[in-house]
């Protein structure tokens, strides 16, 4: 009986057993608490802090929500790169573009130009896009190289106003904001006096009156920026009317690139064709070879009959043509001039390249 209640007893270490007879003071003190962690004791919630959950050492997530994490920041590093390559394309698609149909419409106006001067049409040449924007390069390095050289210029600049700015003190983004009228005024007055020319005259105004009107216009709205940048904070703009404001201006300097390219390339042409007449002797000499007479009708040209006897055995030849000069190859047609071919009194030549007339060529 007494074993079974000290059994129960020390079931419940939190009551003290009733003293017995022959115990001593000291046997009748609590038990000690049995260190925590074993079976048996009660949990100490006294302000023991859980122990941290380490990862494992193989790098393994220890949880769904590390290894989520690490997901994440694993996409973000591979999406990264392609990000910014996208980011590039964007920047750079526009610029690009714009550059690409500048130069196939100098190629076109070009060629126009030459064509009427000789007394043709452009399409008969069937010049491709590729062959317009080729045959630009080598008269558009100059230009392009001076615009990269200013635009690298104007984005130092730009880049040296805009962190100035933020930190410019009140009387220093007061000046900042006059500069910015006097750029707008400048801009404009330069743009109106462009259009003021050529309405005035447009056959004989200057060359260069596009580009005045494009600068002038790229100006103004850098003007305006500036005062908008160093002006203090007021009603806020409609984004709707920021975009139309951006788009009518880059609408105004693409066109005035365009009509700039117009003139430049009738120059250029011009130019070109006053030293076809120069060079004419120096271009390659043509002989034709026909089965039938070829009927050409040019000054200094020859048909010639030759021999019975064909040069090969599956060459019909009997007709030879002189006097001949190759000026280009295109659409599959040769176009030949004459000895002596001016603008004036030449005549341009058109054989088809189809494998009927077997062709020799010289210097």
């Amino acid at each position: 009986m007494s074993q079974s209640r000290e059994t129960a007893v020390a079931d419940r270490p939190d009551q003290v057993p009733p003293p017995r007879s022959g115990d001593t003071l000291a046997d009748r003190s609590p038990p000690a608490a049995a260190p925590a962690g074993q079976v048996g004791a009660p949990p100490d919630t006294t302000g023991t802090a859980a122990p941290a959950q380490t990862a494992p050492s193989d790098g393994t997530p220890s949880s769904p929500a590390g290894a989520t994490a690490t997901r994440a920041v694993g996409d973000e590093e591979e999406s990264s790169p392609l990000r910014s390559a996208l980011s590039v394309l964007a920047t750079l698609g526009p610029p690009i573009t714009v550059v690409t149909a500048l130069m196939h419409y100098f190629g076109w106006s070009r060629a126009d130009v030459q064509a009427a001067a000789m007394g043709l049409d452009v399409t008969l040449f069937g010049y491709s896009p590729q062959d317009y924007v080729i045959r630009s390069v080598s008269t558009l390095y100059v230009p392009l190289l001076v615009t990269g050289a200013v635009a690298l210029g104007w984005l130092a600049l730009h880049r040296r106003i805009a962190e100035r700015v933020p930190e410019e003190p009140a009387p220093g983004r007061t000046s900042l904001r006059v500069a910015g009228w006097w750029v707008l005024a400048t801009g404009l007055l330069a743009a109106a006096g462009a259009v003021a020319v050529a309405t005035a005259d447009d056959e004989r105004g200057p060359v260069f009156t596009p580009l005045v009107l494009a600068v002038g216009a790229a100006v103004a709205a850098y003007g305006a920026w500036i005062v908008r940048a160093t002006s203090p904070a007021g009603r806020p703009v409609p984004p709707w009317q920021r975009a139309l404001r951006a788009l009518l201006t880059s609408a105004v300097i693409t066109l005035a690139l365009f009509w700039q390219m117009s003139n430049y390339a009738g120059v250029v042409a011009r130019g070109h064709v006053d030293d076809l007449v120069d060079s004419v002797a120096d271009m390659p000499r043509v002989w034709a070879y026909s089965s039938t007479p070829l009927g050409i009708q040019a000054p200094g040209v020859r048909e010639d009959v030759m021999g019975d006897e064909p040069a090969a055995e599956d060459d019909d030849a009997r007709y030879r043509t002189s006097g001949l000069r190759l000026l280009v190859r295109s659409g599959g047609r040769l176009f030949l001039l004459h000895d002596g071919w001016t603008p004036e009194t030449g005549t341009v030549v058109l054989l088809p390249d189809d494998g009927t007339i077997r062709w020799q060529f010289s210097n």
